[in-house]
């Protein structure tokens, strides 16, 4: 088949490229993105804390001037990285075929990395303060209870559209405009077959207002469901994740890199390369909301 040339590397970098724009994470249009990511560490954005209104003020006397606190949030990158070694018969095949286990499986790998890192940042440290001085920032968002949605409010059990009301109801006492945010609700399988078992046998005022595939819930309520195995459980209870798109923010810290090159170790068999550092942090624990669930026994 001939020697393994530049222009076969280009091509396997190209079929990369497009292998990973293809292969969306489950939640690359559910945060928001940042392109203006570099460096070691970078600020987000500036959370301005809500501020109350002057009622009745006096007449005739000054212009307020509202104190307001003000939070910086930062965001640091991290990195992912896959690579594997082409046996020699399967050089040129393997870098030039766009369907090739070198370009999909690579491809597929970095995507799964990028969810694992977004879907931590949910529940997860933020950097907050200045210069991102402090590291230890752990969500301090609400909770909707194991037991919501149960006969008789005490007993647990799992995902249902009951929690999705409540987790609505959490945001609306944050003061968040529902009608101006995009919200998104992240399930693990069990989580969205429980959802799916409350919509065709107990909640049936919901059913005709959520989009059901063969297998799982896609939508309800006009929320995308983003089906994850991501976010973190306990032994008894699953974690599902409710959000607004403006509380959660990603970007890239550098552009994916994808080489392949003769290993000298390895008997200068081709070695393929790919890395990508990015970065995910929650802004506003108020627009995160936990869901608990009941896993089954």
């Amino acid at each position: 088949m001939g020697p393994v040339t530049d222009t076969h590397r280009v091509t396997y970098r190209e079929n990369v490229i497009m292998a990973v724009q293809e292969k969306k994470a489950q939640f690359d249009n559910a945060f928001m993105f940042d392109p203006s990511l570099n460096g070691e560490i970078m600020q987000m954005v500036d959370i301005l804390g809500a501020m109350e209104a002057i009622i009745d003020g006096p007449r005739g006397g000054d212009t307020p001037d509202v104190e307001a606190s003000h939070e910086p949030v930062w965001c640091v990158p991290r990195h992912i990285e896959w690579g594997k070694l082409i046996e020699k018969e399967d050089q040129i095949k393997a870098l030039t075929d766009y369907k090739s286990p070198y370009v999909q499986a690579g491809a597929s790998t970095l995507v799964r990395g990028r969810n694992v890192i977004m879907a931590a940042a949910l529940f997860g440290v933020r950097i907050i303060g200045k210069q991102g001085a402090t590291s230890n920032s752990a969500w301090a968002g609400q909770t909707v209870a194991v037991t919501v949605g149960s006969s008789d409010s005490a007993t647990d059990v799992g995902m249902n559209v009951a929690k999705i009301l409540d987790g609505f109801m959490h945001f609306e006492n944050s003061d968040i405009d529902l009608d101006e945010e995009e919200v998104h609700l992240a399930l693990d399988p069990t989580e969205n077959r429980q959802l799916y078992d409350d919509i065709i046998f107990v909640s049936k005022d919901y059913r005709d207002k959520a989009v059901i595939e063969e297998k799982r819930v896609k939508s309800i309520l006009g929320i995308p469901i983003h089906t994850t195995k991501r976010v973190a459980n306990t032994a008894s209870t699953s974690t599902a994740a409710l959000w607004c798109k403006s509380g959660m923010a990603w970007g890239r810290f550098a552009p994916l890199d994808v080489r392949s090159a003769p290993n000298p170790a390895k008997k200068f068999r081709e070695q393929c390369y790919m890395e990508e550092w990015l970065g995910a942090t929650r802004l506003e624990d108020e627009k995160v909301v936990k869901i608990l669930n009941k896993i089954p026994s």
